[in-house]
């Protein structure tokens, strides 16, 4: 008996190599990485592992390539149920494929013989159940072997085998069955899995239960049997009842959606924060949709590691009327003022302004620009750290002419890297979000705000290459800027998260109210979200402040511990500073206070103020100048001037103002401004021209030289036709004032 076997054996070894040989010279079978490759749905798991989204493959199913550990007990149940000398074999069992053809021709009872590594190459070709076919699978099993591990076939198996239905592969059975990964399946959910894919269509919530639990049983038997388990974990495992479809909704779909050649994406999404971001916004979206606002969107990123830890695109990516697959995210947008924080920094740095510097808010002009702020009021002399918080539009418009609007445009495209190169397109009206952003580029900003002013990129995958930040700010000004924004008015928030959470944030609403925004950051959080209509609607109810604020305080509250706040860092000095306007303090300067105040060692030095200058007066407190005979005994001292279209609002509003010694100005049309006015039925152009006119006294006024009247009004209406005009104004003072401007057709 024992030298048949040897025969036997050496028979079969004979065939093997046989067989291996006809597989290498006649089947075209050498596969580089894994031959199913292309037929995985498209899975996105978050930063743990943990699964996020799954969508249906070509072949409408469910079937996932298994990322976890695969547990003993899914081996040991499907190598004892399928394939027992799996570990031995070369690909194919002769002696199981002898009996399976045995009772096959006797008993016309169909009973597989196939191996494990024979089973993955019937899944990979799809073969029909056929003699040839079956020779076809032996032999290519051996090329199989030559080529993988065994454990890697045996994933290969679990990872395409069907589990009833249009679900494939262990791992959505695991999931879609049990709601858990394959590393952490009980022996009974192993046994169940190892034997559905013999026969997948026994899975049905209504029917084939008894003969399912049957085979699972006769499974767990033997694995007891073979001692893999003991009686108490069979009475346990034969008593658990069979799963039904428990699969959870798809988490952070849109940016699933953004790599489409990946169909495993390992992303660096928190899936207890992802949970967090969408149900905030679904449920906040209900509230809004009472005052016509359909959309939200919004991102959370980690602060120090730039890696996006929530995404949501819209208020719901299932929710198809309110066009929730729209990705919010990456659409761009107008920011209206949320802008400010980088505009107030770079500032700083640039040694136009400390935080306690004063600037001009009351109505102005720029050029043809007449800029209001949101809530129709003005502060007149405002410091810029008041403005930053107040988010005061006519300060920061003034700040911009000053940093220059071409410089600013460069310092965002240095951020963002947009290929937009036509900075005169926006001008100063930059600043209050001409130019549309992204959710995603508004995020890139406060990260870099939140690193003390180093920018880089945000990351989505674990496996992203991560590139050097650029400095932008001194960290100095960053941190300035950050302990500004904790401040920011809150207009109805107090109550509910003041001293509960410091969080530098700033909101912005764009003009016409179609785009309203609250984004801030912490050292652990950088939190960006948007309210609005994806339509381009405007909505009067839209304000960044009072909707998506309440919105991003919200998601805070959820998240718990936002990381305390910023450290002050050592990039900064004492510098003296005028009492009156907060600037440079001028030893020149004449019985003025000052004060002392921190500033970036990084920073150019800061300007002396604008607003104060050395005058010579008399006895009679008249100013003087070299020319006086009384010039010789007159006495120095530091005077405010103030810019006469401050003094012409503080007129207005009745407010005491010092007499100047300037008391006439023209604010509008300004020198060389080249204007296009809609015109008249008789082709004129009709310009409104606006003076300030201190004194209120009388006031001539010349155009092109030429006498047109005289009155004490602050403006006049010119009907002028296209050319070129000089407009000059006098008063019974003496004071004067001219521009030049044209006209364009």
């Amino acid at each position: 008996m024992k030298i048949k076997n040897k025969i036997l054996i050496f028979l079969i070894t004979i065939i093997s190599l046989l067989l291996a040989y006809f597989a290498f010279i006649f089947f075209s079978f050498n596969p580089k990485g894994d031959p199913f490759e292309s037929r995985y749905s498209k899975t996105m798991l978050d930063r743990n592992n943990e699964i996020l989204s799954i969508f249906l493959n070509k072949d409408e199913q469910w079937h996932l390539k298994n990322t976890a550990n695969l547990s003993d007990k899914l081996k040991i149940a499907t190598l004892t149920f399928e394939d027992k000398n799996f570990y031995s074999h070369l690909g194919f069992d002769p002696i199981a494929l002898i009996r399976s053809l045995y009772i096959n021709i006797k008993y016309k009872r169909k009973v597989g013989g196939s191996t494990i590594s024979m089973q993955t190459i019937k899944l990979l070709q799809k073969n029909k159940r056929t003699y040839f076919n079956k020779i076809k699978e032996i032999i290519l099993s051996l090329r199989l072997e030559s080529l993988y591990s065994k454990d890697e076939i045996l994933e290969m198996y679990l990872n395409n085998a069907p589990y009833g239905g249009n679900i494939v592969g262990v791992s959505a059975a695991s999931l879609m069955y049990f709601n858990k990964s394959t590393e952490n399946l009980t022996w009974a959910e192993s046994a169940l899995l190892a034997v559905l894919p013999n026969a997948p269509g026994l899975i049905h919530l209504k029917k084939n239960n008894d003969i399912l639990i049957q085979k699972r049983n006769k499974l767990l038997q033997k694995l007891r049997d073979k001692q893999y388990i003991d009686d108490d974990n069979l009475k346990l495992s034969m008593s658990e009842k069979l799963p039904t479809i428990k699969r959870d909704r798809n988490l952070a779909s849109h940016l699933a959606l953004r790599f489409p050649q990946q169909s495993i994406i390992i992303s660096t999404i928190d899936k207890n924060i992802q949970i967090i971001l969408e149900e905030r916004l679904k449920s906040y979206h209900k509230k809004l949709l009472n005052l016509g606002i359909n959309n939200l969107a919004g991102m959370i990123i980690d602060t120090q590691t730039s890696e996006v830890l929530g995404y949501a695109g819209s208020q719901d990516f299932f929710d198809i009327e309110g066009f929730g697959q729209i990705d919010g995210i990456i659409a761009k947008r107008s920011p209206g003022s949320i802008l400010k924080p980088l505009l107030y920094a770079l500032a700083i740095d640039d040694g136009l302004i400390a935080p306690q510097s004063k600037l001009v808010d009351a109505p102005t002009f720029f050029s043809n620009f007449k800029p209001q702020n949101a809530s129709k009021k003005y502060y007149g002399l405002i410091s810029a750290r008041e403005s930053l918080i107040k988010s005061l539009n006519i300060p920061f418009v003034g700040l911009l002419q000053d940093y220059g609007y071409d410089k600013f445009f460069f310092k965002l495209k240095d951020i963002l890297g947009f290929s937009d190169n036509n900075f005169e397109r926006y001008g100063l009206s930059l600043i209050l979000g001409t130019k549309e952003l992204s959710i995603e580029d508004i995020a890139r900003i406060y990260v870099g705000l939140g690193n003390y002013g180093e920018f880089g990129n945000i990351y989505y995958t674990k496996d992203s290459t991560k590139n050097p930040k650029k400095r932008l700010l001194s960290k100095g000004s960053a941190y300035l800027t950050l302990d500004a924004m904790r401040y920011l008015e809150r207009m109805g928030l107090e109550n509910r998260f003041i001293n509960k959470k410091i969080f530098s944030w700033k909101t912005g609403t764009s003009y016409g109210r179609k785009d309203a925004w609250a984004a801030g950051t912490s050292p652990k959080y950088t939190i960006v979200v948007w309210s609005g209509n994806f339509s381009g609607e405007s909505n009067p109810n839209l304000f960044g402040l009072n909707i998506t604020g309440e919105l991003l305080f919200n998601i805070l509250n959820d998240l718990g511990d936002v990381g305390g706040e910023f450290d002050k860092p050592n990039d900064l000095k004492e510098i003296t500073l005028d009492s009156p306007s907060g600037y440079r303090y001028n030893e020149e300067y004449k019985h003025i206070k000052s004060f002392k105040a921190i500033y970036p060692k990084m920073a150019k030095p800061l300007r002396y103020s604008p607003f104060l200058h050395n005058v010579f007066i008399n006895k009679d407190k008249k100013e003087v100048n070299s020319l006086d005979v009384d010039f010789i005994n007159a006495e120095e001292i530091t005077k405010i001037v103030l810019p006469l279209s401050l003094l012409e609002y503080y007129k207005e509003q009745n407010i005491e103002i010092k007499k100047q010694t300037k008391s006439l100005q023209i604010l509008y049309p300004k020198n060389h401004l080249s204007i296009i006015l809609t015109k008249d039925f008789e082709g004129e152009n009709e310009l409104i021209v606006r003076i300030a006119n201190i004194n209120n006294g009388n006031v001539w006024w010349y155009l092109n030289k030429d006498y047109i009247g005289m009155d004490n009004k602050t403006t006049k209406t010119l009907r002028l036709k296209a050319g070129f005009y000089t407009l000059s104004v006098i008063n019974d003072n003496g004071d004067s004032d001219s521009v030049n401007f044209t006209i364009s057709k």
